[in-house]
């Protein structure tokens, strides 16, 4: 009886051992996980060092880009195409003749009055010598008819010379030729289109600011925009300043010029135009991506001893890609700008990247 209560006692004392061994090892039967692997894993975020710099106040608005100089090619007069002196596409110099128009008949009539112009040069010489030596053989009147219809002559030669060459179609300045309209042969007009000139060198930027802004826009003040699809930022300069404000739209127009030696400005693109308007001393600006949300308005995550911490902040001016923070920040602090939505209060933190400011 006492061996067999012994024999129990020990099964049940087995058995207990190996639960407890069990329960350490897991419900899978894996051996119990190092301290190590058992600690938080570090999150993995981009960090932006605040420092003072200068701020300014800037306004953004849209525009519209126009070439320096542009303009329709028509004849001044109605006739035949006789020659086309261009090709699309090509740049052509000042005074470069660019369409012939058919001068025949107006060169005949220039014949017929070179003709007459020498006839009457030459009556009114003979009548002026006449005049001068034998006075009672001619009149004042005489002569003085003579030398009218002398001048009266050399007077319609230089209007058909201004005709004449309203036959030749001269480009007004250095630019670049568009598409063609017409083909050789045909009868033009004063209405009819025979091809475009743009001065590309330089390129003028239209745009408009409210109202506000009308006094703190001046000629000279530079500027900076952007074009679709060109992937940098060009410079301007103001021109010139409407001089009084749109009553519907509650604006000023402003006209700016940059320019465009590689041609990469288009006429007729749209910019995305960016006027600094004055420097308002110095601030700490923190990227855009760095702020979230708030109860209060806004917040930042910034390291505080290798941990993330949410900071309430109170913004001011904002720029293309950054943001003032007015309070809530100092010089020095490291504000986290990637992998926001896997920060939490106390998280470890792994900074990559450390960079100063913006500049």
């Amino acid at each position: 009886m006492r061996g067999r209560r012994a024999l129990l006692a020990g099964l049940v004392a087995l058995g207990a051992l190996a639960l407890a061994v069990a329960a350490l090892r897991g419900p899978s039967g894996a051996a119990p996980a190092p301290a190590a692997a058992l600690a938080e894993r570090a999150v993995a975020a981009e960090v932006w060092i605040a420092r003072s710099e200068p701020v300014r106040d800037t306004v953004r608005t849209v525009g519209t880009l126009a070439a320096n100089e542009a303009i329709e090619v028509v004849p001044e007069l109605s006739r035949r195409l006789v020659s086309i002196d261009v090709t699309e596409g090509s740049e052509v110099e000042a005074g470069q003749r660019l369409f012939k128009l058919d001068d025949a008949d107006l060169r005949a009539q220039l014949a017929e009055l070179e003709a007459r112009r020498q006839l009457a040069a030459r009556t009114e010489e003979r009548q002026r010598e006449l005049l001068r030596y034998e006075k009672k053989a001619l009149s004042q009147q005489a002569y003085d008819e003579a030398v009218a219809q002398l001048a009266e002559v050399e007077a319609q030669i230089a209007a058909l010379r201004v005709t004449l060459d309203k036959t030749e179609i001269r480009a007004p300045f250095e630019a670049r030729v568009g598409l063609r309209r017409v083909s050789e042969g045909a009868w033009v007009t004063p209405e009819t289109v025979l091809t475009t000139l743009q001065d590309t060198s330089r390129i003028k930027i239209d745009f408009t600011l409210p109202e506000r802004y009308a006094g703190a826009v001046t000629v000279g003040q530079p500027f900076t925009f952007q074009v679709a699809g060109r992937g940098r930022d060009f410079e301007g300069r103001v021109i010139a300043v409407e001089p009084g404000i749109d009553a519907a739209t509650r604006s000023v127009r402003v006209r700016g010029i940059s320019d465009n030696p590689d041609g990469a400005l288009v006429p007729g693109a749209f910019a995305s135009v960016e006027v600094p308007l004055a420097e308002a001393g110095e601030g700490i600006l923190v990227p855009a991506q760095a702020l979230v949300p708030s109860a209060t308005g806004h917040a930042v995550w910034v390291l505080e001893d290798g941990r993330a911490a949410l900071r309430e902040v109170e913004i001011g001016r904002r720029t293309r890609d950054a943001v003032e923070v007015v309070r809530g920040l100092a010089v020095g602090d490291a504000v986290l700008t990637t992998n926001l939505l896997r920060l939490r209060a106390g998280a470890p933190v792994e900074p990559i990247r450390p960079e100063g400011g913006p500049g």
